[in-house]
């Protein structure tokens, strides 16, 4: 069986409505600040960035790249309408996310239960871990506020240091703490990105249909696709995990 589990975060293991939602409204501030009121530009805006009308697009920027790259593709955009510095106009639009994400009264809504899968896979001597785009601050006020301090074996986060997905920096580090190789460690995410990062470390992609990509964007990248991450309480799924003969599948589990 693997040994070790890391895993996105948003899409994944957290509803990614909250980035949608932050999307939004950090365009509406932003276009309120330039005194812009043109409906057709506010969804140009959403469109850069990948928002859509019900949820986000998996190749977009909000679905799997940083605040600062997500802020490029909005000044791209406002650029020709304000002459806008790109730097200053970054840090600007990753503080505005930052604050949205970090409100007091944000509400993060589990995938499923995360404590009951730390206990099942910490039962199966699994370690779990914890790989994100999203800034060290940003993750560690969802691990606090849903009381998740002693779920995570190990937290990859843009925090300045390491280097982001899909590099395979989190993973190596994350092997480095217990003693891994990386063909004994799945990687599960939403995103055609996550697997990429999966392919990049040597590691098992296990692409997820909970979050912004279906079937057809993971297809050529995961070599296991499941529906949720619950059914990685499924024992036969974690077995097949390492199975030297396995190819591209779906595991769908009751």
């Amino acid at each position: 069986m693997i040994k070790g589990i890391l895993f996105d975060k948003d899409g994944t293991l957290i509803d990614f409505s909250l980035w949608r939602d932050a999307g939004i409204k950090t365009i509406k501030l932003i276009m309120d600040e330039y005194d812009l009121k043109d409906e057709k530009l506010f969804e140009e805006l959403k469109k850069s960035i990948g928002i859509t009308e019900n949820g986000a697009e998996p190749f977009g920027a909000l679905a799997y790249r940083s605040h600062e790259d997500l802020a490029a593709e909005l000044h791209f955009v406002l650029n020709k309408y304000r002459n806008i510095d790109l730097c200053g106009f970054q840090s600007h639009v990753v503080e505005l996310i930052r604050k949205e994400v970090l409100r007091d009264d944000v509400e993060f809504k589990e995938m499923t239960d995360i404590r009951a899968l730390y206990n099942y896979l910490s039962s199966k001597g699994i370690k779990m871990g914890l790989a994100t785009a999203d800034s060290h601050q940003s993750a560690m006020h969802m691990i606090n506020k849903l009381n998740l301090n002693d779920c995570f074996d190990f937290v990859g986060s843009n925090d300045g240091i390491m280097k982001q997905k899909p590099n395979k920096d989190m993973c190596m580090r994350f092997c480095s703490m217990y003693g891994l190789a990386p063909s004994e460690v799945a990687i599960v995410g939403d995103s055609y990105n996550d697997m990429v990062f999966a392919q990049n470390s040597g590691a098992i992609g296990v692409g997820v249909l909970s979050g912004v990509s279906c079937k057809i964007n993971l297809k050529d990248v995961a070599n296991v696709i499941i529906p949720t991450i619950d059914s990685l309480f499924d024992d036969e799924v974690l077995m097949s995990l390492d199975d030297g003969s396995y190819e591209v599948r779906e595991l769908w589990t009751a």
